[in-house]
């Protein structure tokens, strides 16, 4: 992993099952993939702070965001100071607000804000339609906006959960390129949910298949294909039984 990059350890025990992830995360788009209910956004709440691990740590160059401890050894980092970006799936932007608002509300009273915000539209292609509140713009041009807004504090880890699956197919395929440009040249560290194979072989440089909140085979995408780790990996790609290892 490099030195930069997120290092994940944590349990955590849920209604139906333990949740139980290690992952080394680095500048690249990483994929959980895996059913609804697998523990995937449980995963990246866990990151962002929203939710807190029963034991473990969560670890960003070498700066600790949550480690658990016992006399007053434990330790967990504000979601406000970890510097992470949140995209949902429904957009969750402020109706009440332009495109361009909803992006310099997330640099409130911070110098260079409206231009931090039309840079970040530009780069989002909707320059046109700063001035536009949600209800004027499509499902694609609102998660945009979304983006935008997630970047705009340049966070060290953006996290994504199931961002696209509401949009239709031709709005996707875009919207996977846009998110593999800014990756490239941001040198983000991404970590992407979805249920939706093809959305995680488009856009991923790694995929990680959960089940039942464990990690079954963590690769390059068409590595874990072609050479499936068990049969949970190969139900969850929806591969049959009797398919080859090559």
């Amino acid at each position: 992993m490099e030195a930069s990059g997120l290092s994940i350890d944590i349990e955590k025990r849920l209604a139906t099952f333990d949740l139980r992830v290690r992952l080394e995360v680095g500048a690249e788009i990483l994929v959980l993939f895996g059913p609804s209910g697998a523990g995937k956004t449980q995963t990246l709440n866990a990151v962002a702070g929203l939710t807190t691990p029963d034991a473990g740590e969560i670890v960003l160059g070498g700066d600790v965001f949550f480690r658990s401890g016992q006399n007053g050894n434990a330790f967990n980092l504000p979601p406000r100071r970890r510097r992470v970006g949140y995209v949902f799936q429904q957009y969750a932007l402020f109706p009440h607000m332009t495109a361009l608002e909803n992006v310099a509300y997330a640099l409130w009273r911070q110098p260079g804000a409206r231009a931090r915000a039309e840079e970040l539209l530009g780069r989002m292609h909707l320059e046109r339609l700063a001035g536009r509140y949600p209800h004027e713009l499509s499902g694609g041009q609102q998660q945009r906006v979304a983006i935008a807004r997630a970047l705009a504090m340049r966070p060290r880890v953006l996290l994504m959960d199931e961002p696209f699956s509401a949009l239709d197919s031709p709005t996707r395929q875009r919207l996977h390129q846009d998110l593999i440009d800014l990756q490239r040249e941001e040198r983000l560290i991404v970590v992407y949910v979805t249920h939706n194979l093809s959305d995680a072989f488009a856009v991923g440089h790694r995929l990680a298949i959960m089940r039942e909140g464990r990690i079954e085979q963590v690769g390059v995408p068409e590595d874990v294909r072609r050479n499936p780790a068990n049969p949970l990996v190969l139900a969850a790609l929806g591969l049959p039984a009797e398919w080859p290892k090559k």
